[in-house]
């Protein structure tokens, strides 16, 4: 989840740089405008881990899967034969995370050699001063100050004023903070904009500290200028001329703002609160999973793992694992003639509905018997047009997996009966469907057949994804009044659906959602 939530947390700092910048970096009031800053970059941070529940029309069925965390269920998804974008993406970002690291240790290595050079000096309040031979800009760092030895001689109360004023009010740790949300952030320009700030108001503290101790303003101008021209040496240290000597002049000289301007940080809530209701956006939602799995991820909406009971897994045949789902991206240009949709109003549906579906595919899908002998198995991924009038055209393996399970499924999809075509607008349009299905050999009989989906079904109800009391459970279709699974070495399938026509069907409409399971029991009635 790292790239996404360093995603949610950029766009959080771009918004809040530029609320700072039009809003209050003008304003006289420096310690508010320092809090401000630290407030908004905290804000950043923690924003994208809150979570608010918005309750969502689900027009489709849904996997329990789907229900779940992705590393969760990332153990049970076949690994993808090639680098995705995102893999690139998450290995350039750490990349950068280390060489920023890299680049503060040399700072901090740098710093420390300086302050071992020149004579030391320990002032009455404990601050260590540090006055070196040579060029140097002074410049604090936590309790330690460094200067050279004509700033020491020439302008030493100047000087040490302002540095003692970054100490007292602890600029060092601000910029240390900063310091480590830019090693996140390294590639987001207001992360480093937002220190840059922030660097800016510690220099106007302290400005304001050395005019309140009686220091003659002009004369301390003067020395802003002449010291203008020094050299910034280390981004984690508090420099004399480390910002904009203009405005700093400028920031002087200005009339106090009223205090009443404080009240424009409130703008701030309104973006905040909005942020959270766009994380828990469920588009949102989607877009952070596909970004955390791979591009163009398509949105699950249905599985059914076909399995048999533990007592005859070994006299039937290895029989295929089959998942519906419908694709995820965003519907093409329906201007042009002969395009299919992506996604539409009313999507297309298998005549029966769900269980027909998975009826026909357990009845004609066949384990090649030369890919059984060889062991082969995996996920084929198919992709197929539902046309206007209901017909399955255009099938197309998208992620094979071996030549005999991938010609198996391809003449599985071709077989298909016609659909009730989907529709956009009032009417019959092309849809396309993306397929996987697993050809998975049977298990030993000591295995559970169906522990896998079991465990995740539990997993989802215990976490809250499927909160208690608000899930229909129907047990070979018959609603049941509680919460509790049947064995799972007689469970045959199992569904999880949150469309309105299944709730509605069950009586669930107040539900969030009816998880259907046939057992082995039906078979006996």
């Amino acid at each position: 989840m790292i790239l996404a939530y360093q995603l949610k947390v950029g766009a959080l700092l771009v918004v809040f740089y530029l609320l700072f910048k039009l809003l209050l970096s003008r304003d006289t009031f420096h310690r508010f405008n320092r809090v401000a800053l630290l407030l908004l970059a905290l804000l950043a941070v923690v924003l994208p881990w809150v979570r608010l529940s918005i309750e969502q029309p689900a027009a489709a069925v849904v996997s329990i899967e789907a229900l779940l965390p992705v590393d969760l269920v990332a153990t049970a998804s076949p690994k993808a034969e090639r680098l995705s974008w995102t893999a690139l993406a998450r290995t350039f970002y750490y990349i950068g995370v280390v060489a920023m690291l890299f680049f503060h240790f040399i700072s901090l290595w740098r710093l420390r050699r300086l302050l071992h050079q020149g004579r030391e000096e320990v002032l009455d309040d404990g601050i260590r001063l540090h006055v070196l031979p040579g060029e140097v800009s002074p410049f604090s760092y936590f309790r330690h100050i460094v200067m050279s030895e004509d700033d020491y001689r020439d302008n030493g109360q100047e000087i040490l004023i302002h540095e003692r004023a970054h100490i007292r009010m602890l600029h060092s740790a601000d910029v240390a903070l900063m310091d480590l949300l830019i090693v996140m952030q390294w590639w987001n320009p207001a992360a480093w904009l937002l220190k840059h700030e922030l660097q800016q108001v510690h220099e106007f503290e302290a400005d304001e500290a050395v005019l309140k101790r009686g220091v003659d303003a002009r004369q301390y101008q003067l020395l802003l200028i002449r010291k203008s021209v020094g050299n910034q040496l280390f981004s984690m240290a508090n420099n004399l001329n480390h910002q904009s000597l203009k405005r700093r002049i400028s920031m002087m000289t200005t009339t106090k703002s009223n205090r009443w301007q404080r009240l424009k940080l409130l703008a701030v809530a309104p973006v905040a609160a909005l942020a959270v209701v766009a994380f828990a956006s469920p588009k949102v939602e989607n877009v952070v999973e596909q970004i955390e799995t791979e591009p163009a991820a398509p949105v699950v909406q249905m599985v059914k793992e076909l399995v048999q009971p533990a007592d005859t897994a070994k006299k039937q045949k290895p029989m295929p694992e089959v998942v519906l789902v419908s694709a995820g991206m965003q519907p093409l240009d329906p201007s042009k003639k002969d395009r299919a949709f992506d996604v539409v109003e009313q999507m297309p549906a298998f005549p029966g509905g769900i269980s027909e579906l998975m009826k026909f595919l357990n009845a004609n899908v066949r384990y090649p018997k030369e890919a059984e002998q060889q062991g082969k198995q995996g996920r084929v991924i198919v992709t197929f047009v539902v046309d206007a009038d209901g017909t399955v055209t255009d099938p197309e393996v998208v992620r094979p997996i071996d030549p005999l399970l991938d010609a198996e499924a391809m003449r599985v999809i071709s077989t298909m009966p016609k659909w009730l075509p989907g529709k956009q607008n009032g009417k019959n349009v092309r849809v396309k469907y993306t397929m996987p299905i697993t050809f998975k050999l049977s298990k030993d009989e000591e295995e559970e057949p169906y522990v896998e989906a079991y465990e995740v079904a539990k997993k989802a109800m215990s976490n809250g994804s499927l909160e208690l009391g608000n899930v229909q459970v129907v047990l070979d279709g018959k609603p049941v009044g509680n919460l509790s699974l049947p064995d799972p070495k007689i469970i045959k399938s199992m569904a999880v659906a949150k469309d309105a026509e299944t709730l509605k069907r069950y009586g669930a409409e107040d539900k969030q959602a009816v998880i259907m399971i046939e057992t082995t029991l039906a078979d006996k009635e």
